[in-house]
């Protein structure tokens, strides 16, 4: 299993011109990621925290290509990781859109579970509530509204099973 280091991530992240602002976004995903990893690994939880790390520094990744040329930036970004040997980050980057909570593919290992709520909790680059994170969702795309009300009690549950 290849999993790039941070350095890689980061250049990874350069070469396929993802802003500033985005990077700093991610930097902040994996630091809440990494947070609550920790914490349940002090429970005995088993987490590959390099895997981890790299998913949440690359989940968007494939952001400015889906602006550019339309498509969905997390199929585009796990096509991305695939094509540069990382495989192993495609499904955690697949499956962080809040709508996954909703299908049959919804984020199913504690990477790819603790990538999605890490992604919720973080707005631009703070950390907030989700109660905040998801009203923030509806003002930006109020096109979603009804979707994001339906994933709400699944996601405020899966911050029970992270964050007991």
């Amino acid at each position: 299993m290849a999993i790039p280091s941070r350095r890689q991530c980061l250049e990874l992240l350069w070469h396929h011109n993802v802003p500033k602002n985005i990077i700093s976004h991610s930097l902040a995903v994996s630091r809440v990621a990494l947070g609550v990893a920790g914490k349940l690994a002090e429970k005995g939880r088993r987490i590959d925290f390099a895997l981890l790390d790299a998913a949440c520094i690359l989940h968007d990744i494939g952001k400015m290509q889906a602006v550019n040329d339309g498509g969905r930036h997390e199929e585009i970004g796990a096509s991305i990781v695939a094509r540069h040997g990382f495989s192993e980050l495609a499904a955690p980057i697949r499956r962080h859109p809040l709508h996954y909570i909703l299908s049959k593919d919804a984020p199913r290992t504690i990477v790819e579970k603790l990538v999605f709520y890490a992604d919720k909790r973080v707005m631009h680059d703070r950390v907030v509530s989700l109660k905040t994170r998801l009203a923030d969702l509806k003002k930006r795309y109020p096109q979603y509204t009804a979707s994001i009300d339906e994933a709400a009690p699944k996601v405020f549950l899966l911050e029970k099973e992270l964050c007991p």
